[in-house]
């Protein structure tokens, strides 16, 4: 085998800005099916990115045998289910952050995927940013000293209005929460990623903007096991989003401003220099190359499943501390 046929599960905005072009570019990848219950939409989407076989239910595209693999771009509420269907078919897959409800859910993806003797990776593609890359770098070379204390920051406007796109973000029992699980989950990625395991967390959850049914407001304080301390912050409702990540050590301190552009300032000794580290024009294009060359290369994928439940962890973590 020397090339991946995808079925794409959900044809939201997601897989239409970014997913569906990021496979139709990878040269080891071909899109050849897709799914999405509404049939109108569905069609408009396959026209659009030139997709052979259109399905309205899940268990007919996994069941298509010219299908590999799969990628799950739907509600968090769906994740489980569609990755068991998919694992129970033989297919791989790579499904949409946060990877699941609980971390309950994905020990259940975990071990059916293992079971099935597929690949199971979670679409945290920032972990792909050079920008990323380059801070793991100074933080390894100890260019920053002793790392005191790293600050998180982001924030976006969820749609507001039943039936609008992502609405079910605000709802629950098929987002799984609010601020923290949808956006903070990708800094939580990151900030395990480069700083390794959490030992505690305090968190504040609440409502401040929006007559939300989820937080519209998330403040952790996390102590890492090396002993670093951190702070995050996720926001609902925002229209500014300050989107900033930033490390201080006893020796020089970095901030990335916005972590989703190219721009890594480093201040050391009273002097500023700026370095410049593009991320790809389709942001999820490394994300969809790894998991290609994980499963020809029969490696497990950069952002593996494992991964993903640490990363649901440390949210299932936070609630707790939030309410406690």
């Amino acid at each position: 085998m020397d090339q991946i046929r995808w079925g794409l599960i959900g044809c939201g905005s997601v897989s239409r800005s970014r997913v569906a072009r990021a496979i139709l570019d990878d040269p080891r990848s071909q899109l050849v099916a897709a799914c999405r219950r509404n049939e109108t939409e569905l069609a408009s989407f396959c026209e659009s990115f030139d997709i052979e076989r259109a399905y309205t239910n899940v268990d007919e595209l996994v069941a298509d045998v010219e299908v590999d693999a799969v990628y799950i771009a739907t509600p968090v509420c769906e994740h489980l289910p569609q990755t068991l269907a998919a694992a129970q078919a033989g297919k791989h897959v790579l499904v949409e952050k946060p990877m699941g409800m609980s971390v309950i859910e994905c020990d259940r993806m975990i071990a059916a995927c293992q079971q099935a003797k597929v690949k199971l990776g979670v679409a945290y593609y920032r972990r792909f940013y050079p920008i990323v890359h380059r801070i793991k770098e100074l933080l390894r070379n100890g260019e920053l000293g002793t790392v005191m204390a790293v600050s998180v920051a982001t924030a976006t406007t969820p749609a507001t209005l039943p039936g609008q796109e992502g609405y079910w973000r605000l709802i629950p029992g098929e987002g799984g929460g609010g601020a923290l699980m949808d956006i903070g989950s990708h800094r939580i990625n990151i900030l395990l990623h480069l700083f390794g395991e959490v030992a505690d967390i305090t968190a504040v959850c609440d409502r401040r903007a929006a007559d939300y049914a989820v937080e519209d407001t998330a403040v952790l304080l996390l102590r890492f096991q090396s002993g670093l301390a951190g702070t995050l912050q996720c926001h609902f409702g925002c229209s500014t989003d300050p989107d900033e990540f930033a490390v201080l050590g006893t020796r020089a301190r970095l901030v990335a401003r916005p972590l989703n552009g190219d721009q890594l300032i480093i201040e050391s000794d009273g002097e500023r220099r700026s370095e410049r580290h593009p991320p790809p024009d389709n942001l999820c294009g490394p994300l969809v190359a790894d998991f290609v060359a994980a499963i020809l290369e029969h490696r497990a994928p950069t952002v593996s499943g494992e991964e993903g439940r640490a990363t649901n962890l440390v949210i299932e973590r936070a609630y707790h501390a939030a309410t406690a």
